[in-house]
């Protein structure tokens, strides 16, 4: 079986819920792909019925979606997880693929009675929200294969759990930087922000499941050192449950003027065009997205010296890594940085090469194509 035998099939993708964040947009990308060229019929479901932008472009590539009513919380799941296998199995999958740990969780319990030919568990972090009570571990059991997008993630599942090593693929994310919808100097000028005002960013949800915290205190210590305009610093995303709080703390800090909370940006390459340096704060990953868009955009890039960071700078990004909750060693690597532009275009620069070469779309779908394939044809295969 090749690729191009997919065409026909259905191809089921599970989510949590229809917000986009990085596990959506690779999945929404990888479904684009099979629709698109291999002719598959593609459909994305999510735990939660209400739309929201995942299901604005699907509504845009033409995939169809539904939204099932669910809630994970110990008082309501047994009430809710029947319904959902319900729901999935009406869908009549040939593959089911799904993203994050509660929709993995449900496609997993429910395998048997959802009853698709292939069951594809996509781990996308190196294990949040998992554990090792009885429940997990019976479910990481019952899916035919995982995709992991990290060899930290892949790890996780081996170590942890004892999945074989050959029933976890490693087929990193697939990052193609759009074309910006603004330039530099547009987006500038929109923020108020001087021309010569050294400016990172960071693209992230405010989430608890991020670090934003280190990065605000890292960032008080910049604010004190000496530049020719003062610098800024702009965080990208949704407001989650951390965004309160994390107001709150720019307040304690002072930081008023130094920082802009953005919200959800479309033109996400605009922004990388117009800022000097990406900065990502963060506890646990599997390798992010933004962090990839950043490196396709040739930007240096400041992190948490997390396993799924480090695989996506590379041993050349690493010496730009600080320890887990280490605000004053970010902001150290975020000032040498920024008071070294040779410095920042060098290192940029060594990054898109590094994002070209490793984390392309067209390797991610080739190899998600080939694995779907291969293990629908062995599963198909009389024995």
């Amino acid at each position: 079986m090749t690729e191009l035998s997919l065409g026909g099939r259905n191809i089921v993708f599970l989510f949590g819920s229809f917000d986009l964040g990085g596990a959506e947009q690779q999945g929404l990308l990888l479904a684009d792909h099979l629709h698109a060229t291999h002719g598959a019929d593609v459909k994305v479901l999510a735990l939660d019925p209400r739309p929201g932008r995942l299901s604005h472009l699907c509504d845009q590539r033409g995939i169809p979606w539904k939204g099932i009513p669910f809630h994970w919380g110990l008082s309501r799941r047994w009430y809710y997880l029947p319904q959902a296998i319900a729901a999935l199995r009406a869908e009549k999958a040939d593959v089911l693929i799904s993203s994050t740990c509660v929709p993995n969780l449900v496609s997993a319990i429910g395998r048997r009675l959802v009853n698709a030919k292939l069951s594809v568990w996509r781990q996308e972090d190196e294990g949040l929200l998992m554990n090792r009570l009885p429940l997990h571990r019976w479910a990481v059991r019952q899916p035919h294969c995982f995709i992991s997008n990290s060899s930290g993630g892949r790890r996780f599942l081996v170590d942890t759990y004892g999945i074989p090593e050959q029933k976890v693929h490693l087929i990193r994310n697939g990052i193609t930087l759009s074309a910006p919808l603004q330039q530099r100097d547009q987006w500038r000028a929109e923020l108020g922000l001087p021309d010569n005002a050294p400016v990172a960013c960071m693209v992230a949800n405010l989430s608890r499941y991020k670090d934003h915290e280190t990065l605000l205190r890292a960032w008080r210590l910049v604010t004190e050192a000496r530049y020719g305009a003062s610098p800024v610093l702009l965080l990208a995303g949704r407001f989650d449950d951390a965004a309160q709080r994390l107001r709150a703390l720019a307040a304690e800090l002072n930081l008023a003027d130094s920082i802009r909370l953005l919200g959800p940006v479309a033109d996400v390459s605009g922004l990388l065009h117009a800022v000097d340096l990406f900065a990502y704060s963060s506890r646990s990953e599997g390798i992010p997205n933004a962090v990839l868009e950043a490196m396709a955009a040739g930007l240096p890039v400041v992190g948490t010296a997390i396993p799924g960071i480090l695989e996506a700078v590379g041993a050349e990004g690493a010496a730009f890594l600080a320890p887990v909750g280490n605000h004053a060693a970010m902001a150290e690597k975020i000032c040498l940085l920024l008071e070294n532009a040779p410095l920042r275009n060098e290192y940029g620069s060594i990054l898109r090469q590094r994002a070209v070469s490793l984390f392309s779309q067209e390797q991610m779908f080739s190899a998600s194509c080939q694995l779907i394939a291969s293990a629908l044809a062995a599963l198909e295969t009389p024995r």
